[in-house]
């Protein structure tokens, strides 16, 4: 019935077992746990080019009963396209027009990222818009400004009553990293950043002790930088064929300004121009060079307790790289080449607050934002057509 109806409207779709097996996958395959997850079979790709024509697929699908899957760029890594239930993936890629004034972004959620945005993905050149603002939180830019949903002052979606609405303030948390769960969000108006100059600077270490303590002075300075990651020795050593950036020494990448003046160090660009390999970027890319065994863990760790926490830890010899944000807490990976390791580093740390293995959102949102999403998903999308099976009640 539902390829009848696609037929009648014009609205483009594929059903070719390579495309669906495809659109299918998400960059989950290079979790652990998620990689073992049972999956079903969708049966159909759909590819609107309009807000008009997503309504009308959400209409009909309703009509049908059958779950709706919203795919960006697919290179979500927390298992977002993962078809729990089969149904139907909705590509949202032919929707990709953006542009800019003085103050604001206005993007359709296929866009790519280009411009002038104040916080954006580490592999921003294969993600989009909108899949960023329904699967991902913070990134480039967040010691400066937070979350990517702190820099929405608007969206645009289709609930899963098949109407478009508008969320504002507050409300934009709905939507925020709910996966596609609470509807398809088609438009999203983003505080635009101010053009300026800045320069990238690196400050190695001889310890990890050195690095926390010049770390928790930057916070309690409040030094404006835009963006802060600090990497490990090892992980110098895995990418430096890639960025062609090589130390012994754990250093910090200081990205701020230049209006603001000069902070010791040696050139960072090396590092920041490679920005992409960053997080996400480091273990797909590693995972690809390998042919698989990666394992990885996120921990957002209190800046106070970050030397301890990694100390407890260290004696396993992790990669690790942490993206210090806006919350004063270190965003921090830890990776690894050995499967026990993995396990043990969290039996040793406890579960995160930011759990990168589950299927569910509900590992890695703060309870009044999940409490947002789960009430409107009661309300709206009572028989789960929308992303099942990621939210937990």
């Amino acid at each position: 019935m539902i390829k009848e109806f696609l037929i009648k409207e014009k609205i483009e779709f594929k059903d070719d077992p390579k495309t669906l097996q495809t659109a299918s996958r998400d960059w989950s395959f290079v979790s652990p746990v998620l990689s073992k997850i049972p999956r079903r079979e969708v049966e159909l790709v759909i590819y609107p080019k309009s807000e008009e024509e997503v309504v009308k697929v959400v209409e009909k699908a309703l009509e049908e009963h059958i779950p709706l899957i919203p795919r960006g760029g697919g290179y979500g890594t927390v298992g977002g396209l993962i078809p729990i239930r089969g149904g139907i993936i909705v590509d949202m890629t032919m929707m990709n027009s953006i542009s800019e004034d003085d103050e604001f972004i206005y993007a359709d959620a296929g866009a790519k990222f280009s411009g002038n945005f104040r916080v954006y993905p580490t592999i921003w050149q294969k993600a989009t818009v909108g899949g960023y603002f329904c699967g991902g939180s913070w990134g480039i830019g967040s010691y400066e400004y937070g979350t990517n949903w702190d820099q929405v002052v608007e969206v645009r979606m289709v609930d899963p009553r098949g109407k478009i609405v508008t969320l504002r303030g507050g409300d934009i948390k709905i939507a925020a990293h709910a996966e596609g769960t609470t509807g398809i969000v088609t438009k999203l108006k983003i505080l635009r950043k101010p053009e300026r100059e800045e320069v990238a600077k690196i400050i190695q270490f001889d310890s990890l002790t050195q690095a926390a303590k010049f770390i928790g002075k930057m916070y309690d300075e409040a030094f404006p930088a835009y963006h802060m990651t600090l990497r490990s020795p090892q992980m110098a050593k895995i990418t430096e064929k890639l960025t062609g950036f090589s130390t012994d020494k754990w250093h910090l990448l200081v990205v701020y300004d230049r209006s603001l003046g000069e902070i010791e160090g040696q050139n960072g660009s090396v590092l920041w121009n490679k920005r992409h390999l960053f997080f996400a970027g480091v273990y797909v890319n590693t995972y690809m060079a390998k042919g698989g065994g990666v394992y990885y863990s996120q921990y957002h760790i209190p800046i106070e307790e970050f030397e301890e926490k990694v100390t407890k830890v260290i004696e396993f010899n992790p990669i690790i790289e942490a993206e210090l944000a806006n919350d004063r807490k270190a965003h921090t990976y830890f990776l690894f080449y050995d499967e026990d390791k993995f396990y043990t580093i969290n039996r040793i740390l406890g579960v995160s607050s930011f759990n990168l293995h589950s299927i569910s959102i509900n590992g890695r949102l703060q309870a009044e934002h999940l409490q947002r999403i789960k009430w409107y998903k009661r309300a709206y999308d009572k028989e789960d057509l929308f992303n099942p099976g990621k939210v937990e009640f």
